[in-house]
């Protein structure tokens, strides 16, 4: 069994991050552990927040690690609070004896514009932490925002990605001709569009259970193009279950359908 480290935030109230993850994950057999880099009091989604910044205990953990000597055969990060996260990260990652893989959600934008409460300098932490990532799995927009790419074809956005670092990457909630698609590309620059039943809707957390879902396959030796339609099967299927559901911001009901992911 492969060990897991998921570093991302801790909300209080509401399915995303850390929260959403875990389970999904814990669910699929996986051996998982955590580093919180931020704890927040609820889902950026409220437009009203409290936010713990942990740096220093990530600072202090990941010491402790490398004297306990533990390793991880596989790290997914997601929302980083500053530059100096990203350097703790990328330390801690050079230090691993066993080189393990990165797998890079970066958090941050949707809809063509940052969230709640992020600014410029989120899209610059992810551009320190891309060349250390094998697989960079961003939103259109958040690809776009790296890339400094707001206009060209998907394909040419992705091949960026590639030339900053990644060697896979997957753009998910793509659009193009009113056709919905996550769009993968290898480091050979092989790619394909993978489509799905778009679902009008929009909830708190769905890039996450995304990631995690494509975690639980590509930890298992599984492609990123056949990682990417098994997460995108499954995020589908539970936001068509999820449409009487109201109270948007506070993400979907993981444990209600746990047995379908």
């Amino acid at each position: 069994m492969k060990d897991i480290l998921l570093i991302n935030d801790m909300p209080g109230y509401g399915r995303v991050a850390l929260s959403c993850m875990i389970p999904v994950l814990s669910n699929k057999g996986k051996s998982v552990f955590n580093l919180p880099t931020a704890v927040v009091s609820n889902t950026l989604d409220y437009g009203k927040f409290a936010i713990l910044d942990t740096t220093e205990y990530m600072k202090q953990a990941t010491k402790v690690w490398e004297e306990l000597d533990f390793s991880f055969d596989l790290i997914a990060t997601g929302f980083l609070n500053s530059l100096e996260q990203v350097d703790i990260i990328k330390d801690f990652i050079a230090k691993q004896k066993n080189s393990p893989e990165v797998v890079v959600d970066p958090i941050m934008a949707d809809n063509g514009k940052l969230y709640n409460g992020l600014n410029e300098d989120n899209i610059e932490n992810f551009r320190r932490l891309i060349d250390v990532a094998t697989v960079i799995i961003p939103n259109e927009t958040e690809a776009r925002m790296i890339a400094s790419m707001m206009d060209e074809p998907i394909n040419d956005v992705a091949k960026k990605l590639i030339e900053m670092g990644a060697k896979y990457v997957v753009i998910t909630s793509a659009e193009e001709n009113n056709e919905h698609f996550v769009f993968c590309m290898d480091k050979n620059l092989t790619s394909d569009k993978i489509y799905y039943e778009y679902i009008n809707t929009s909830y708190a957390g769905t890039g996450d259970l995304f990631s995690a879902l494509f975690i639980s396959q590509y930890s298992e030796n599984k492609s990123i193009f056949d990682s990417a339609k098994y997460a995108s099967l499954k995020t589908t299927e539970l936001l068509k279950l999820s449409l009487d559901i109201k109270d948007k911001a506070r993400g979907l009901p993981i444990e209600r359908f746990i047995d379908i992911l």
